[in-house]
């Protein structure tokens, strides 16, 4: 009988080299039959995004531009007396650049490396080596780890490499020529109903992610601003500011909250946010107005507008100065062609009274002593004075004794702009995002004017265009100096295109939602101070796990036209053409019975 406690040959565990090498090899099957089940969850990832995007546009997306790391190759290459790699590392490795972002599933990354004998290469916490060899990083997702590479006898260069979130959305980025130096900003958004994380990334020329934070709501827009603090306007998937919770947060940032602006008075819209260099702010409201006698342009003689109304307000708040359309602004100078698809589109309140969106104020340029705006539902750009308000120069949509004189050889200068967006002044160049919309055959542009008001003219400089990324574009978009070039958000499509300072596509880059602007970064915050707000904000940031829920205030969607429309039966509103618009129809507006 075997004594208690005491170990006889038939049960004594024997370790031999052989057991060794048994377990080992199992741990090594297991860990590639893993890396095996990751690589082909990847792979279909991508082919099912990939499908999902051709269905939607219809064409290969990957030939505008690729899924970033979709090809999960490793292979450090041999370019450089030192290099690395990993499968999803972006950019690709060059001695100049020191800073690359990867996925790192599960909290780790393997690195790949190939130096010269005389070269060695530190991976994270690994003891330095030379030659062709794996060493794996351990970060958590969103953060960094450090690859030293140090020659004999020469200085150590330190490259940082920053895991991505592990649900950062996929990207696409295809360079064609030496793009302008620069950053921007860019946001992805929910759909009302769905749960998930909205993002603010700002990504770099090259089409590196260099900074981003998982927003607490939907955000239509947002930038960095001169101070270093970033705005985001909160929002709930209304299209516009109706909703009583709407507001701009300001942070810092690294994620912080440091206060709230609202418009005074009216609700406050997320369409566009200013900060002058006198540290005031501009913000701007589609404020509500009833009881309006539409019937010069067709309508009915007691409805509601939304106009577009701004305030310059002070650090804390107080109401400096402020205008509003309805006081500068007829009716009649929305053109024929909106109001026809405004009497199919009401907006309701929470009383059920009806509200047109006749005005659509999503961009104000302070510029010499005038505010200069843009309005898409009246194809127009507008300069109005910032001592009276009065509008002192019109550019584009119903003509007026303030229009401007076309001049150059713009193919649409009898009718220039559509849906407009985003305007800017460099100097006396209007720089504008040309919609396009409800117009048969005509793709956005980012135009190119130069103003000349002594001679009362418009003088088309230039108009750039991506047709095989953005044929139309229902809305938004963006038109902004980056570098010695420039950004271009087209609108209600995934794509954002550098441009050369000579109009040439430089690259192209696709996020998997359209979206509203892509706003440079200024130069006054750095890189740097970027990466030490992602530092901050280390390791994963927090989903929210709230729906997007947008207030509807009228129960039956199905049918949203105002029936009380005078005299006719409303039908489909087709697209208009250039030749209808170039003689003038679908334009002024003539009350019926004229």
């Amino acid at each position: 009988m075997t004594e208690p406690g005491r170990n006889t040959s038939e049960h004594k565990i024997k370790i031999t080299p052989f057991a060794v090498a048994v377990v080992v090899g199992a741990l090594l099957v297991g860990i590639g039959a893993g890396a095996l089940v990751y690589r082909e969850y990847r792979k279909n990832k991508n082919e099912n995004h990939s499908k999902g995007s051709k269905k939607a546009s219809g064409k290969d997306l990957a030939k505008l531009a690729p899924i970033v790391g979709s090809d999960e190759k490793s292979d450090p290459g041999d370019k450089y007396d030192a290099q690395f790699k990993t499968s999803s590392m972006w950019p690709a490795f060059n001695p100049k650049r020191h800073y690359y972002v990867t996925r790192c599933v599960p909290g780790r990354v393997t690195v790949q490396v190939r130096s010269n004998p005389d070269v060695k290469v530190k991976v994270w916490a690994n003891p330095a080596a030379s030659g062709r060899y794996a060493a794996e990083a351990r970060p958590m997702p969103g953060q960094d780890f450090e690859i030293k590479i140090t020659p004999d006898g020469g200085e150590t260069q330190s490259y940082e490499v920053r895991c991505l979130p592990s649900d950062f959305p996929e990207w696409r980025y295809k360079r064609f020529r030496n793009p302008p130096k620069g950053m921007f900003m860019v946001t992805t958004y929910l759909k009302p109903g769905d749960v998930g994380r909205a993002w603010m990334m700002v990504f770099d020329q090259d089409g590196t992610p260099r900074w981003w934070y998982s927003t607490p709501t939907n955000t239509l827009g947002g930038q960095i601003l001169p101070d270093g603090t970033v705005q985001m306007p909160r929002g709930f998937g209304d299209g516009f500011g109706q909703d009583a919770r709407t507001a701009t947060e300001i942070r810092s940032l690294d994620g912080k909250l440091q206060r709230l602006v609202k418009f005074k008075g009216a609700p406050s819209d997320g369409h566009e946010f200013v900060q002058l260099p006198n540290g005031n702010i501009l913000i701007n409201s589609y404020a509500p107005r009833y009881g309006v006698d539409l019937r010069p342009v067709g309508g009915n003689d007691d409805r509601g507008l939304l106009d577009g109304a701004f305030q310059e307000q002070t650090p804390d708040g107080k109401v400096v100065w402020s205008w509003n359309s309805k006081d500068h602004v007829t009716i009649e100078e929305t053109p024929k062609r909106w109001w026809e698809r405004a009497w199919r589109n009401p907006h309701y309140d929470e009383k059920g009274r009806i509200r047109y969106d006749q005005f659509h104020l999503n961009a104000i340029e302070p510029w010499r002593d005038e505010y200069v705006l843009s309005t898409r539902h009246t194809d127009s750009v507008w300069g109005i004075s910032r001592k009276t308000g009065k509008v002192l120069w019109k550019f584009g949509g119903v003509q007026t004794p303030k229009s401007l004189k076309v001049l150059g050889d713009d193919p649409y200068k009898g009718y220039p702009l559509s849906g407009n967006h985003d305007v800017r002044m460099t100097g006396n160049v209007l720089s504008i995002h040309d919609n396009g919309v409800h117009i048969k055959g005509r793709a956005p542009r980012a135009l190119r004017y130069r103003i000349d008001l002594k001679n009362r003219t418009a003088t088309f400089i230039s108009a750039f265009q991506d047709k095989d990324a953005a044929k139309s574009s229902q809305c938004c978009g963006s038109f902004r100096q980056m570098g010695d070039g420039y950004v271009v958000s087209w609108g209600a499509n995934p794509w954002v295109d550098g441009f050369t300072k000579d109009g040439e596509l430089a690259f192209r880059l696709g996020v998997p939602v359209p979206p509203y602007r892509a706003v440079p970064v200024p130069a006054s915050v750095t890189e740097a101070d970027l990466d030490a707000a992602l530092d901050a904000m280390e390791t994963e940031p927090k989903i929210t796990n709230v729906p997007m829920t947008p207030l509807f205030f009228k129960d039956d969607t199905s049918n949203l036209q105002d029936k009380a429309i005078p005299g006719r039966k409303l039908g489909s509103s087709p697209d208009d053409t250039m030749a209808q618009l170039d003689a003038g129809k679908n334009v002024e507006n003539t009350p019926p019975g004229n």
